[in-house]
């Protein structure tokens, strides 16, 4: 079997871009605002070399609600993949969930409730049965409680990255699985503890 990184996209390889109308940090939605994280090449080539496949598993609500287009997205994705290729870095497979429950614009079809919206594992759980994937052997890592319950949800070992500081952590480690096995403030780190495994 195979073992995998799979890694949030937005906040942990890109940096959030600021939402003026709304004075909220996002996504990005144009390929021109990707930039990309300190350490987030040499993490890809780091698990590679270790034996890691590279998934990145990103939840997309945007598309639901209205604010994202599918051009946009595969846009601002190709963007990132043409950043990382630069450093010479891959991933092996790109997942998103494009559904978000609540309110969306008339007649969307994306805005249901689902089982690949994080913090539920279901994009994990396809690329493991498509990959041959032991998630166990497996990490999920990203900069949010939703995808350290993703990973354990799935079985894997996860990774929070982070600069909060723990005690500011520790008030959300009451929900349920979402206590990471590790916490990092940035990839360089998350990256020496992929190579002791």
């Amino acid at each position: 079997m195979n073992k995998a990184v799979f890694v949030d996209r937005d906040g942990t390889l890109n940096e959030m871009v600021y939402d003026e109308i709304h004075g909220t940090l996002d996504s990005p939605r144009r390929p021109e605002d990707v930039v990309l994280k300190p350490h987030a090449a040499d993490f890809i080539k780091c698990a590679h070399r270790h034996g890691y496949l590279v998934i990145v598993a990103t939840n997309q609500p945007g598309i639901a609600r209205g604010t994202l287009s599918l051009k946009a997205l595969t846009a601002v994705n190709d963007k990132l993949a043409a950043r990382l290729a630069a450093e010479e870095a891959k991933w092996d497979e790109l997942r998103f969930c494009p559904h978000a429950p609540g309110p969306a614009p008339a007649k969307n079809k994306y805005a249901v409730a689902c089982e690949c919206r994080k913090p539920r594992p279901g994009m994990l759980l396809a690329a493991a049965r498509k990959f041959d994937i032991d998630l166990p052997s497996s990490w999920m890592l990203g900069d949010g409680l939703n995808d350290v319950q993703a990973g354990k949800n799935a079985g894997c070992q996860t990774m929070l990255v982070t600069r909060l500081k723990i005690e500011q952590i520790e008030l959300f480690f009451s929900l349920d699985n979402c206590r990471p096995d590790f916490i990092v403030p940035d990839l360089g780190q998350a990256a020496e503890i992929i190579a002791e495994e």
